[in-house]
């Protein structure tokens, strides 16, 4: 059973591992919250993916950051409205704005806010929009997709 979308919340920064762990941990913590979404689920092999096209760095002796599991978490969201190219660009720019943890907390505020029906204030800066806008895409795409289910 799928979670009501209102009551959806990624999880908080504070609580994703702050211990280094194993694919098999991180597949199971991303699929958990892609299966409250109805959304199709992460693969090694996808992973693997990612990780050659540089979406995020290769893990150190197998294990998996914080840093790892949200950019996997995110670009599962995103693939389902975006080209893996404009979510290349938007990594690419988070990474490079090294407030990884700053701008995960917009992206789950705004997706939040969107699920919710509630407005979603708006960010100072450009890339803190564009995070914003990306989240309230996947928003209104999977309230669009359960209106219609």
């Amino acid at each position: 059973m799928t979670t009501p979308l209102t009551n959806y919340d990624l999880p908080a920064w504070e609580t994703l591992p702050a211990m280094p762990i194993y694919m098999d941990q991180l597949l199971a913590l991303v699929n958990q919250q892609l299966t409250a979404l109805a959304l199709p689920l992460v693969t090694k092999t996808m992973v693997n993916s990612y990780v050659k096209q540089h979406f995020f760095s290769r893990p150190t002796g197998r294990r998996y950051t914080r840093n790892h599991v949200v950019a996997v978490l995110i670009v599962s969201l995103l693939k389902t409205d975006f080209k893996l190219e404009t979510i290349s660009r938007a990594i690419l720019a988070i990474r490079e704005s090294r407030e990884i943890e700053v701008r995960y907390q917009q992206f789950r505020l705004a997706l939040a806010a969107t699920l919710a029906q509630r407005a979603v204030p708006r960010a100072t800066d450009q890339l803190g929009q564009a995070i914003q806008f990306a989240a309230q895409t996947v928003g209104a795409h999977l309230l669009t997709t359960r209106a219609l289910s």
